[in-house]
C-alpha cells in the first residue's frame, strides 16, 4: 500500500516562500484534502507529491518503487490533451500506457460521453474538456489519485458524477485533493490547513 512521505518540504518563488518545514506522511487508502487561500500554494504541493516538480528544500519519499507513471493519476486545470484528437482517441491513447478499472466503453457510458467521442478536444465546451481529463484520472488504476480543483467548470449533474464515481470507484486508492470547495472534497477525513506552513510575519 502507498504512502508518501514528507521531510522538511518548502517551495520558494523568487523571494516568496509558499510554505515550509512540511513534514507530514500520506498513508494508505485515506483520503485527503488540501485546504488553503488562493496562492496558497495547494497545486504546488500537490505537484511536487506527484513529482511533477521539486521543492527547493526537503524530500519526498514512496512506499513503493517510483515510477511516477504507474503510481499516479493526475488531474488539474493545467493539464493540456491534444487538441486535434477526438474524445475516442484521447482515451485509447491514455489506456495504451495505463490500467483501466473498467471497459472503455463503460467509461463512456459512464461518464455520458457517448455523444461527443467523435468530437476534437478543442471543440468542446470547457465543462466538457474537464469531464474528459477528469474521466481518465478517475478510470486509471494506479495506487494514488491527485486531483487539483476536480470539479472546474462543472454544472450539478457532472459534480454529483464525480462524487459518485469516487465512491464507486476509488475507494481502495490513496486521494489527495487541492480545493477550497466543498463539494470537491467532501469524502476526504484528512484536512491539511497550508496556513499552518506559511512563514510568519516579523
Amino acid at each position: 500500500m502507498l504512502s508518501i512521505t514528507c521531510t522538511d518540504i518548502a517551495k520558494r518563488y523568487i523571494k516568496e516562500i509558499l510554505f515550509k518545514d512540511f513534514n507530514y506522511t500520506f498513508d494508505g487508502n485515506k483520503k485527503y484534502v488540501l485546504l488553503g487561500e488562493n496562492s496558497s500554494g495547494k497545486s504546488t504541493l500537490l505537484k511536487i507529491l506527484g513529482g511533477a516538480i521539486a521543492p527547493t528544500k526537503g524530500t519526498v519519499s514512496y512506499s513503493e518503487p517510483t515510477n511516477n507513471n504507474e503510481l499516479f493519476s493526475f488531474c488539474s486545470p493545467e493539464m493540456h490533451l491534444l487538441d486535434d484528437f477526438t474524445v475516442k482517441e484521447l482515451f485509447q491513447l491514455h489506456f495504451q500506457f495505463k490500467t483501466k478499472k473498467i471497459t472503455l466503453e463503460e467509461q463512456w457510458k459512464r461518464s455520458e460521453l457517448y455523444p461527443f467521442l467523435d468530437k476534437k478536444f478543442v471543440e468542446l465546451s470547457s465543462g466538457l474538456k474537464n469531464k474528459v481529463k477528469l474521466s481518465l484520472a478517475l478510470y486509471t488504476a494506479a495506487p494514488a489519485l491527485l486531483l487539483d480543483e476536480p470539479c472546474t467548470n462543472f454544472d450539478a449533474n457532472n459534480a454529483t458524477w464525480y462524487t459518485e464515481t469516487i465512491q464507486e470507484l476509488c475507494q481502495d486508492q490513496l486521494i489527495i485533493v487541492a480545493s477550497n470547495q466543498g463539494i470537491e472534497h467532501a469524502y476526504c477525513t484528512e484536512k491539511i490547513y497550508l496556513h499552518n506552513y506559511k512563514p510568519q510575519s516579523k
